[in-house]
Order: structure tokens, then sequence, then C-alpha cells
């Protein structure tokens, strides 16, 4: 994740993929294509991995299959909310609302979300994530949900609480410890946030973003040394990662130390 509380898929979010009918308790995805499901359901892997560039353009190949398509749709304006494009998101946000395919009481309620979230007033729609969290207590996306709406008004508190509740049913973890890391960076909680990140690591190892995110941990501490050292170690795992990230660290700690810091080549 880029920030504490990145507006979901990042943000996120994770977002597990589910299939197109309600199975196993878990919330159904209406779209009239086949394919255009399978390239959602490959965007939200995409998503969970911090991929977002190759999530997005999964999202809009969805789109392209199904341009009615509600979750494809809710996503993108979420994403792009997440960015702080608010244009994009408005764009997005008034293709789900304006979708006349009939939909699930689930998806439904996500549409009166965003009806809510395009008024731009900072609203308040947790119930409606609770709700969710209710009607699929087993499904990671219901927690997803309420984890973004208590992003958007900032409550630490009940997002930690959503994603220790997550942790008991999610298949996969990694995500949720990243998000964890964050969130108790901005409770104050640097052992936990330490914690969090290194069982991000453990779990995903091959991942970049598990080192970027244990950048952005050492960088809160001003620990400019390490941070270099880790945003290194995500641009070496994939190097796409993390370089502006890496320069800048390196400058902060020469800046503060008053020394020049060896170089691991970009």
């Amino acid at each position: 994740m880029k920030r504490i509380f990145v507006c979901l898929l990042f943000l996120s979010v994770g977002f597990l993929s589910y299939s197109q009918v309600a199975k196993d308790n878990k919330m159904p995805v209406t779209t009239s294509s086949k394919q255009a499901l399978t390239f959602y359901n490959e965007a939200m892997k995409c998503f969970d991995d911090v991929a977002l560039d190759r999530g997005l353009d999964l999202l809009i190949n969805s789109l392209e299959e199904d341009q009615d398509f509600f979750m494809a749709n809710y996503q993108m304006s979420l994403y792009y909310s997440g960015a702080g494009d608010f244009e994009k998101f408005s764009e997005y946000a008034g293709a789900a609302v304006n979708c006349k395919t009939k939909l699930s009481q689930a998806e439904e309620l996500l549409k009166s979300a965003l009806k809510e979230l395009e008024k731009g007033e900072g609203g308040d729609v947790t119930y409606i994530g609770k709700k969710l969290v209710e009607m699929y207590p087993a499904d990671i996306n219901s927690y997803n949900n309420l984890f973004y709406f208590q992003s958007f008004i900032n409550d630490l508190d009940g997002g930690l609480e959503t994603l220790n509740k997550a942790l008991k049913i999610a298949e996969d973890t990694a995500p949720i410890y990243n998000q964890l890391g964050y969130v108790y960076l901005g409770l104050k909680q640097n052992e936990k946030a330490e914690e969090s990140f290194d069982k991000y690591i453990e779990l995903d190892p091959g991942n970049p973003n598990v080192y970027d995110s244990k950048g952005d941990y050492y960088m809160y501490l001003k620990d400019y040394r390490k941070a270099y050292e880790s945003y290194m170690k995500a641009h070496m795992t994939d190097n796409s990662w993390s370089t502006e990230k890496a320069r800048n660290a390196r400058q902060l700690y020469e800046n503060t130390e008053g020394k020049r810091l060896e170089i691991i080549t970009l």
C-alpha cells in the first residue's frame, strides 16, 4: 500500500476474487459476459498483489466486454477515488449508479453507498459495509468494503477491528497484514506495525510491495538507511518498483547524516 488508508484496492485493497454466482456464502457478481467476469477476477487478484497498473488494465478490458458491469465500474470508481482523481471517480461512479442490469441485494447496497459518496460531503456509509458483513460473514469482500468505508472517514480503530475479523476468514492473509501495518502506523503502534509488515514479507516474499511497505515503515521512523535498503530490495525484486522512493530515502539520509550512503545500483 502506498499510504495508510489508500482508498481500496490498494487498497485495499486487497480484494480477493469471487465467482459470478453466489456460492459458499460469497457475494454474487452480476455481468452478462463470462469473459468480463474472467478479466474482473484477474484484476482483483492483481490488486491483492498491488499490481495496480495491470489490475486497472484488466478492469478496462472487463468493461469493454460489458460496459454495464456494475462491480467493474464500482471498483474503477474506488480506484480513482484512492488516486485522488475525482473527475474519473465521478465518471465511473455515475456509470455504476446508472447501471441498468438487475443487481443482487449486495450490489444494490454498494450502489446506495456510491450515491452517498458521489455527494462529496464526507458522508459515513460504514453502516452499509456492516450490513454486507452481516449478510456475507464468510466473504472477504464484505470486510474489504467495510474497511474502505471506514478509511473514507479515517476511522482507524474501526478499520483495525475489521481487519482483525477479516484475518479469521481470509484464505490469503498477506494483503490484510499489509493493511494492518499501515493502520498500526496511523495509531502510532510502531511495534505492531513492524510485526504486521514482517508477517507480510514472510507470507509473500516474491512480491515487491512487501519490501516497499517495509520501506514506508522505516521512512515513518526516519530510519532513511533502512528505508533505502528496503526500497532497493523491492526494486531488485521488480525493477519497475520503488526507484524514486529509494532515491528520496538516500537523499534524506545524506542530508540528515552529512555523509554519503553507499549506493546500491538502480
